[in-house]
């Protein structure tokens, strides 16, 4: 499987750069199965990758300082190239070192830093050296070139992030294509198992060695699946780390003073990579509960709190399409026991189609309270749309994988198919069941009744409606810092269901840590979440457990 596909998109129109560059993306394709499947790379693999990467550096890297040097090319353009050449070369050294300390390197790291260079060196400077070139052939001074080529930035960027959109639509095409090839294979063991079935109907000894061929392959079918599963997630995950550069890159593009027709480019790069975290992180969530890696945190919570805030980051989008958004929850429920986590990813998706596919009228929130069973509560929670309706002949196909009900290439929704097939292997991970009443024009009701344990109001510290007690809060925490740490996009998201509680320590903090998450800042809001939890003694590490 080809992990980076060579496309016009990585030309510079240099013969000599772009053949070595094509050179860099075969390295790479070469290199990636061996990398994404090595937790510690082996010295006998890692040596000659990176004595590679050193050749290719050097060589790489001269003929490029020669060509900006014959050309008398600004100064500050070639001093920043050096610059960067001798940051890489750098790092490949250290990475060399490392190995032959007998560091444990993980296969990936190494992967992470080779496409982090391939996007933004290839896609980012040297497009930007070979405008700039363009320009002084095309008898424009060097400063100005220089200047001109500084202001492109976000239509330079634009291209890298049409090559992640394309990458990611290989990627998919390449995984239909492995279970087509799965389920032929699969199709031609059921009907050699028929045909042996005829033969040997009445032998005992040969069925019990056909059941367990047929086991094996059930069992190969699944670990094939888990595989393509960790695969897709780990690939997403990979495309995150330069998709989130990039979102960073276009906001400050977005803040600085360019021309108008540049800011509206950024503007669209924006939301273009925003669009694409989205997408990428349905797959990331989809291929962790395919893998079964995802568990289950409990922690007390309200139920009405978390209404409340799905409501909070639902309302601009149901603004802007002139819905009412409302909230109903059940009076006096008691303090809950459950993963509001997860719960709330589950309805979010829902809520997320409610307002995606509903034109007009209202979309309504609510937790009914369905039964009680002494200290156990069993809850309907409902998303309710006025929207057209879904057909009860074409229920059926909406909880699938990728499956939506205009699957055509001219639908006017966006999307992959995935979110109703989130929520509903969450609601079974947490123990419910996602349900739809839904006729064609009237409307739809998706609701997950889930059997939850009702627990005394004062294990919900006060003040704090996040309902969490300080062994799952310092958790959680731990995470956060982890991802803020390493840059994770999904640090919004876990920011956004510990800020009513990071608010009840310092108001005013936790509004400006909201802020420079806003503005991809994280290293500043890793600073600032130290200094509001340092009143509450000893957390784990920030380079603890991985986060989930």
């Amino acid at each position: 499987m080809t992990f980076m596909t060579w496309s016009d998109n990585y030309l510079t129109g240099i013969e000599a750069i772009d053949r070595q560059h094509k050179t860099l993306v075969a390295m790479i394709n070469d290199a990636a199965p061996e990398l994404a499947a090595s937790p510690a790379l082996d010295i006998e693999v890692a040596l000659p990758l990176l004595d590679g990467l050193l050749d290719y550096v050097a060589g790489h890297f001269q003929t490029e300082e020669r060509i900006m040097a014959s050309s008398g090319i600004d100064s500050r353009h070639l001093q920043h190239h050096q610059a960067m050449h001798g940051e890489f070369h750098r790092q490949v050294l250290a990475l060399r070192r490392r190995v032959e300390s007998g560091d444990d390197i993980d296969g990936t790291e190494v992967l992470r830093f080779l496409s982090n260079w391939l996007a933004f060196h290839i896609l980012g400077e040297d497009q930007r050296m070979a405008r700039e070139l363009e320009a002084i052939g095309a008898g424009i001074a060097a400063n100005e070139a220089y200047e001109s080529t500084e202001g492109s930035k976000a239509e330079i960027l634009q291209g890298a992030n049409d090559v992640l959109v394309n990458a990611l639509v290989n990627l998919f095409s390449q995984m239909t294509e492995q279970n087509r090839a799965l389920a032929e294979k699969n199709a031609v063991l059921q009907a050699a198992h028929r045909e042996l079935d005829n033969y040997r109907r009445t032998l005992e000894q040969q069925v019990e060695i056909r059941t367990a061929e047929l086991r094996q392959a059930k069992e190969a079918a699944e670990a094939a699946s888990h595989a393509k599963s960790r695969f897709l997630g780990t690939v997403s995950h990979e495309l995150l780390t330069p998709l989130n550069a990039i979102l960073g890159f276009a906001h400050l593009l977005e803040q600085a003073e360019i021309p108008p027709k540049a800011k509206e480019q950024a503007n669209r790069i924006g939301a273009a990579g925003k669009r694409l975290q989205a997408l990428l992180g349905d797959v990331l969530q989809f291929s962790r509960l395919e893998a079964g890696e995802v568990n289950i945190d409990y922690a007390p919570f309200q139920a009405a709190t978390l209404l409340a805030r799905l409501r909070e980051r639902l309302a601009k989008s149901a603004y802007q399409k002139g819905l009412t958004l409302t909230c109903d929850c059940a009076p006096a429920l008691p303090a809950l026991l459950g993963d509001q986590h997860l719960l709330g990813l589950a309805l979010e998706a829902l809520a997320n189609n409610a307002v995606k596919f509903t034109e007009s009228g209202a979309v309504q929130l609510r937790a009914r309270l369905l039964d009680r069973n002494n200290n156990r509560l069993l809850l309907g929670f409902e998303v309710e749309d006025t929207g057209g309706g879904i057909a009860p002949e074409r229920q059926h196909q909406l909880f699938g994988a990728f499956e939506q009900l205009d699957a055509t290439t001219s639908r006017r929704f966006e999307g992959i198919g995935l979110g109703l097939a989130i929520a509903s292997r969450l609601a079974k991970l947490l123990g419910g069941e996602l349900t739809l009443d839904s006729t064609s024009g009237g409307g739809s009701v998706f609701r997950i009744n889930l059997w939850l344990a009702a627990i005394d109001e004062q294990a919900v510290p006060a003040g704090s409606d996040t309902g969490r007690d300080w062994d799952a809060t310092s958790t959680v925490l731990n995470q956060l810092k982890m991802e803020l740490s390493q840059g994770n996009i999904v640090a919004r998201k876990r920011f956004g269901d510990l800020r009513p509680f990071l608010s009840t320590l310092d108001a005013a903090a936790a509004q400006t840590m909201a802020q420079q998450i806003d503005n991809y800042a994280f290293d500043d809001a890793l600073l600032t979440l130290n200094r509001i939890t340092a009143a509450l003694g000893p957390t784990p590490p920030a380079d603890g457990p991985a986060a989930p």
